[in-house]
């Protein structure tokens, strides 16, 4: 089974073209619009042709998300559980996003979407609101996700956006999240690149971090002088059961699946990262 450990909601789904260009210019995404094509597209993107990439790319899941950074997280919310509910077979699990900037009690959020709607898991996009991952305006999130046993995925990589550091978003600010919060299970988005040695080794300390690759072309991954060797060497021996398949709408899933199958990793390995390490972290049955 192939698991796609993040997809973005499509961005018409919760925001209206115009209100998108008037909008965009002026907010983090801007950054993106001539380093990844498909984000100047993402309000032309459907959930159909979410679903058509997957299944040319043999994804047979995904976990579906919110990624606040513009508008109103709320409706993203909505729309990933709406997308959700309708596609059960496609997105096995929802997760939210949230919005520390606003009035709202975050945590009470988290609880409320996770009791009434089932939603599995929270994303985190802490550098869109010029927020580290260890900011103690998350705490409340961490702690209330830990409680209630869901996952939180964290951008952990290299940001594009051009008015704010790349540093809010290093892989050692989980380390202390991490340590204050030890039965939190930490997705690692993105891989942690340009930290890949730092990435790797907070997630061999902590046995609840796992290092995501989405957005991330996997030749590159496996191209020597790319910074990506530590992942390459540690995810195909000690940290083989924590590394999780991803596209984040950013690459086609065909181009991602065959580019991951053609890395020179163990074959065990290989099925692991698809989707292996993502099935058992879902809690779903792996099926051959």
């Amino acid at each position: 089974m192939i698991i796609d450990f993040r997809m973005v909601t499509p961005g018409n789904e919760w925001m209206s073209i115009e209100e998108a260009e008037r909008v965009f210019p002026t907010s983090y995404l801007r950054g993106y619009m001539g380093t990844y094509a498909d984000v100047a597209n993402a309000f032309k993107v459907t959930t159909d042709d979410l679903i058509r990439g997957m299944d040319e790319g043999g994804v047979d899941k995904a976990v579906l998300q919110g990624e606040w950074g513009i508008g109103d997280y709320r409706k993203q919310n909505d729309a990933v559980y709406r997308l959700a509910q309708a596609h059960p077979d496609r997105f096995v699990a929802a997760y939210l996003c949230v919005n520390p900037l606003e009035n709202d009690d975050m945590a009470e959020v988290v609880e409320k979407e996770v009791n009434e709607r089932g939603f599995k898991g929270v994303n985190i996009q802490g550098f869109a609101c010029w927020l580290r991952a260890n900011d103690k305006r998350f705490y409340p999130v961490y702690a209330k996700c830990q409680e209630l046993g869901i996952p939180v995925t964290i951008h952990s990589s290299i940001n594009f956006s051009v008015d704010r550091t790349i540093d809010y978003s290093r892989p050692i600010y989980l380390d202390e999240v991490a340590c204050d919060f030890p039965d939190l299970t930490i997705v690692a988005n993105h891989g942690g690149w340009p930290w890949v040695t730092e990435m790797v080794a907070v997630a061999w300390k902590h046995p609840n971090v796992y290092i995501e690759i989405g957005a991330v072309s996997p030749k590159y991954i496996g191209t020597p002088g790319t910074g990506w060797e530590p992942l390459m060497v540690y995810g195909n021996s000690l940290l083989q059961d924590r590394v999780l398949f991803a596209t984040d709408n950013m690459l086609p899933p065909k181009r991602c699946v065959d580019e991951l199958k053609a890395l020179p990793l163990k074959d065990a390995v290989k099925e692991k990262w698809l989707g292996g390490n993502a099935a058992r972290l879902l809690g779903l049955e792996q099926k051959k």
